[in-house]
């Protein structure tokens, strides 16, 4: 079939791709002047600036590091002195346990906190079929300490919101596989033994990221499909086309997939009202991203671990910050530090609209409260993305669902974060499903 796709992401390229493998004639339209979405790497002052996700984890056989062999793009693993992962909570910074003994020292939690996570195994488990919030879940099985101080921070570091506003089942569907397996505990045995019994092949495991960013990534994917990505090619209209299939500002296609944020493709899709209906109710949280660049003697607290999460309620406006040199050393020159801090989400979202010189003072404030940084940095810039991290809210999957559907009726296909997973090995894998649901028509 002649399919069109709209939008170069990584959701639109991985569609692309998986299209492309299945013998479809594929146009990719993209309105900017490069293929990648919100992913992108620049180098300013001899930094080394992520304009999205930065990293990936090396498990899936189909996910972003088997791509990347695949593709011949370089990568790195992330440093062994990124290990550790700090929480800033109750006006502290604090590290999250890595093993039974951190654990049973902790000041995170409380001993009585730290006895209701001995219970878990014995708790029971959610009906069947029903999501709930990631914080009802953590609170029902590890006790409201370790949601608090454990998984509402965790939360905030992969959707910039609050635990209690995002869906278990389509926000960490590894979790709500393991509870329907009887809980985390009970899960993770069962899974262990599946594995032993059917000889489950290793994956590498870690942290990852292409030499060079994670753009270098999104170019060879552009690059594998050729001429087929049209970029500076903005489409203003989809709608069924007289002969059957789609048109697409007046060009006849057997289908579309769209792989742009819904908000935009409820634009685009506005003479098919219902499916429009359907794509709005999908929400995105505005972000910012402050880098700074300091002198690694003023941030020494940075020079050990990943980076740290902010609590809810705390005294600093940053959600988070990575420590990018500590996880990748050469993103700066030497002697150097790189920061990356995160503002807005749902969480705060108007600290994503503030001007640039205010973010930038904002990140210097916090850093000195959090880390005891100080001095002039040597690098600061920022990176703002209006339409930021997708919101997947309590009952999430449904809604995707009758986006499907509707979409269906009309050989339109939905792609990209909106949908079935933000990370970059989510919308890699996406790409499956999207040519599946292609087969579909027929």
């Amino acid at each position: 079939m002649k399919i069109a796709v709209i939008g170069a992401g990584i959701g639109g390229l991985a569609a692309a791709r998986a299209l492309v493998a299945g013998g479809h004639e594929v146009t990719v339209f993209e309105a900017s002047e490069r293929a990648g979405g919100v992913v992108g790497s620049t180098r300013v002052d001899g930094f080394l600036r992520e304009h999205a996700a930065s990293s990936f984890l090396g498990g899936p056989p189909r996910g972003a590091l088997a791509l990347c062999h695949e593709l011949g793009v370089a990568v790195d693993k992330a440093s062994p002195n990124a290990k550790t992962r700090w929480i800033y909570l109750d006006g502290k910074l604090r590290a999250l346990p890595s093993s039974p003994l951190s654990l049973a020292t902790t000041d995170l939690m409380t001993w009585r906190g730290k006895l209701a996570l001995l219970r878990e195994p014995f708790r029971a488990r959610a009906a069947a079929g029903e999501d709930e919030s990631v914080h009802a879940f953590a609170a029902r099985r590890l006790g409201p300490e370790a949601a608090r101080a454990f998984v509402a921070p965790f939360v905030t570091g992969v959707f910039a919101a609050d635990s209690h506003d995002i869906s278990l089942a389509a926000g960490f569907p590894k979790f709500a596989a393991l509870e329907a397996e009887g809980g985390l505990v009970r899960g993770m045995i069962k899974q262990m033994v599946r594995g032993v019994r059917d000889k489950t092949p290793k994956t590498p495991r870690g942290l990852y990221a292409p030499a060079g960013g994670v753009g270098r990534l999104a170019e060879a994917m552009a690059s594998s499909l050729g001429s087929r990505v049209r970029t500076e090619a903005r489409v203003s209209s989809i709608v069924s086309a007289a002969a059957g299939g789609v048109s697409v500002d007046g060009e006849r296609f057997d289908g579309a997939v769209i792989a742009i944020p819904a908000a935009l493709a409820a634009d685009l899709v506005g003479d098919l009202p219902e499916l429009a209906a359907k794509l709005r109710v999908f929400k995105r949280a505005p972000t910012a991203i402050v880098y700074l660049g300091m002198p690694e003697a003023a941030v020494t607290k940075a020079r050990n671990g990943f980076g740290f999460l902010v609590g809810a309620g705390e005294d600093v406006r940053v959600l988070g910050c990575v420590f990018e040199t500590t996880v990748w050393p050469d993103r700066a020159p030497s002697g150097q530090a790189l920061l990356r801090c995160i503002f807005g989400g749902s969480r705060d979202p108007d600290a994503a609209s503030l001007a640039e010189q205010e973010l930038i003072a904002l990140a210097r404030h916090d850093l000195e409260r959090v880390l005891g940084a100080t001095g002039e940095p040597t690098h600061a810039s920022v990176v703002r993305w209006p339409r930021g991290i997708a919101q997947y809210a309590v009952g999430h999957k449904d809604l995707v669902r009758a986006a499907v559907a509707a979409a269906r009726k009309h050989r339109i296909a939905l792609a990209g974060a909106d949908y079935r997973g933000a990370g970059i090995n989510d919308l890699i894998a996406d790409g499956d499903v999207v040519a599946a649901e292609v087969r579909t028509w027929g």
